[in-house]
């Protein structure tokens, strides 16, 4: 029974996606948005997301009364489950992007884990989280977004 409601789940958020793009190319609207690059020993947390194809990082939308870092803790503990104090996550990168046909203004925030969190997913929104070594993630098929800052982050994580 799990499977089948985790499938309809995952139907929902990509009809839900689909529908968002279609408003996006009518609208244009501006968004803010916020992604949490989680680093281990060299090696950064990605994720597969049910409605998209390129791999990502925790993250989203922020809600009007949130700062980044409020938007970033809560994003961590919804996409895989892990809770930190909004104070731990360090301002990294911002960038604009417009590849989904809306100006999505985006902050990069930072963690440094001593070790490795445990990883819950939903099986719905997200499909598979890992901690991947910089230079393989560059060589995936990362969201222009994510490949913006681990470019940036490259320099820093060598």
């Amino acid at each position: 029974m799990k499977r089948w409601v985790d499938a309809l789940a995952r139907t929902g958020y990509r009809g839900a996606y689909a529908l968002a793009r279609v408003y996006w190319l009518v609208r244009h609207p501006r968004t803010q948005g916020v992604f949490v690059g989680v680093w281990h020993e060299g090696r950064v947390l990605l994720l597969q997301n049910s409605y998209k194809h390129p791999l990502s990082m925790p993250g989203g939308g922020m809600d009007a009364h949130e700062s980044p870092a409020e938007a970033g803790a809560r994003e961590l503990h919804e996409e895989v489950g892990v809770r930190v104090d909004p104070a731990s996550l360090r301002p990294a990168f911002e960038t604009v992007g417009t590849s989904e046909n809306k100006e999505d203004h985006v902050r990069f925030l930072e963690l440094d884990v001593d070790s490795e969190p445990s990883l819950t997913i939903d099986d719905r929104e997200v499909t598979w989280a890992a901690f991947i070594d910089l230079d393989t993630a560059l060589r995936l098929p990362v969201s222009p977004l994510v490949r913006a800052y681990l470019e940036h982050a490259r320099p820093r994580r060598k």
